[in-house]
């Protein structure tokens, strides 16, 4: 499996996490000139900005470790772009990080 189709299946797996907790999903790889935002949810009158980061070991720190300043900074200004694009009825905002964690742990039975 080739690092995009990775993470795709992260995000598949954080939406349906989501949905089944009763999010309603209104976007997935929502993209502007700012960047990229994962997903895009809606639960209880708040909009939920979500950056999903799958890993199949943690040699470099946890999953969320990876959402840099830098990355958040993209993140902000891409929900900026949503918002004034789309003008949604939501009063209340949130950015969220999903963490997926793809491991095989040999031998611990």
């Amino acid at each position: 499996m080739n690092l995009v189709s990775f993470g795709k299946a992260g995000e598949s797996l954080a939406a349906a996490f989501l949905e089944k907790n009763g999010y309603w999903i209104s976007e997935r790889n929502y993209r502007c000139r700012a960047g990229e935002i994962d997903l895009i949810a809606e639960k209880d009158h708040v909009l939920h900005f979500i950056e999903v980061k799958t890993r199949s070991s943690d040699r470099y720190g946890s999953p969320a470790e990876a959402v840099t300043e830098t990355k958040q900074q993209h993140l902000r200004k891409a929900a900026a772009t949503y918002l004034k694009e789309r003008k949604p009825e939501e009063d209340f905002y949130s950015f969220d990080v999903i963490e997926i964690s793809l491991r095989h742990l040999k031998g611990v039975m």
